[in-house]
């Protein structure tokens, strides 16, 4: 049994219907299309992540380009640091730490706490 990898999976699932004294064609052709619909869904992601990361190099370049002008040999350390601050400044948004949410989550369990000690 291989459950490691999704073609791990993909292998045990198909073995385990192929072993069958009657396998059936037509699940062994949902494993694959599964499978496959996985596949499709995780480039897509990829494709989104990679589209976002130009977008935020366009950015940095942008910013370079509206503070100097022409981006030339001069103002090259410029435009490196605007990209990379753009590039960190998303990447801090996305690991950033909601105070908002954690203090509404504390209050939903005060709530919820002082609920339970007055029903019973």
């Amino acid at each position: 049994m291989r459950f490691k990898t999704r073609k791990g999976k993909l292998e045990n699932r198909l073995r385990e219907e192929i072993g069958k004294n009657n396998p059936d064609l037509d699940k062994v052709v949902a494993i694959v299309e599964g499978f496959e619909s996985d596949n499709l869904k995780t480039i897509d992601k990829l494709k989104k992540k990679k589209k976002i990361t130009l977008n935020k190099i366009n950015g940095g370049l942008k910013q370079s380009i509206n503070a100097h002008g022409p981006i030339t040999k001069n103002f090259i350390g410029s435009a490196s640091k605007r990209i990379l601050g753009s590039l960190l400044e998303a990447e801090e948004e996305e690991n950033s730490f909601n105070i908002l949410s954690f203090i509404g989550g504390l209050v939903t369990m005060l709530i919820v706490t002082i609920l339970i000690f007055l029903i019973k």
